[in-house]
């Protein structure tokens, strides 16, 4: 059943990207963004096939969503998130096919933005695979015993999730945007990274026992050495 959920669930999240990505572009003969779309339902078949059979929790937790024990704050950041997300990958379409403010991305830059955008996908599975309390809400999970994870890759960043996502608008915008796309959704993105950490680290401070000695090992939320 799990596997049967996971994989309609892929289906529904590879459609819902293609219609920010689509709707606003007001046409369908656009071929790298099919692409894009292609490697993403690829990538995370091949990645939740994986995690599926040796860390089935892991993909239970992610789509565990208790809006009940979220806190309000938390709902209002995730809706933030969400927005950003969306706002991410809107301003590609619009601005290449409709305003055209800036410039595109050409030649090996814009190749390098679909390599940065494999990269954000990478380091998101690395966090589900690592974390297995990796929920959509900001809650403490005391039924199923939930821990500090400091292995793996949270032992570089904090919040290597939202690193990934950081890579993944970014690579989404070189690939498929403008240099004013990318800015705007940047800009947006920091803005709900922002709120959405602060209270999920306030959380986890106050009720999740060992975070505190954790922040103080490993310091960098977001990109090791730098912030």
């Amino acid at each position: 059943m799990l596997w049967v959920k996971t994989f309609f669930g892929i289906l529904f999240q590879t459609i819902l990207l293609g219609i920010f990505l689509y709707l606003p572009a007001l046409t369908l003969n656009w071929s790298d963004a099919f692409l894009l779309l292609t490697i993403h339902f690829l990538m995370t078949i091949l990645a939740s096939a994986y995690l599926l059979i040796v860390k089935p929790e892991s993909i239970e937790a992610r789509m565990n969503y208790d809006s009940k024990t979220q806190p309000k704050e938390d709902r209002l950041a995730t809706a933030l998130m969400f927005s950003a997300i969306i706002v991410g990958l809107s301003l590609a379409p619009i601005d290449i096919f409709h305003l055209n403010l800036s410039s595109s991305f050409e030649g090996s830059i814009k190749n390098i933005g679909l390599a940065i955008y494999i990269i954000g996908m990478l380091l998101f599975m690395a966090s589900i695979n690592a974390n297995e309390f990796a929920e959509t809400t900001v809650n403490i999970q005391e039924e199923r015993g939930q821990k500090v994870i400091d292995t793996g890759i949270y032992s570089l960043v904090r919040h290597p999730m939202y690193t990934g996502f950081i890579f993944f608008i970014t690579g989404v915008n070189v690939w498929l945007g403008t240099y004013l796309s990318l800015f705007l959704s940047l800009t947006f993105l920091a803005i709900a990274l922002r709120s959405r950490i602060s209270i999920e680290e306030e959380t986890l401070l106050k009720d999740l026992e060992g975070y505190e000695d954790y922040c103080k090992k490993v310091k960098a939320r977001l990109i090791p050495y730098l912030f």
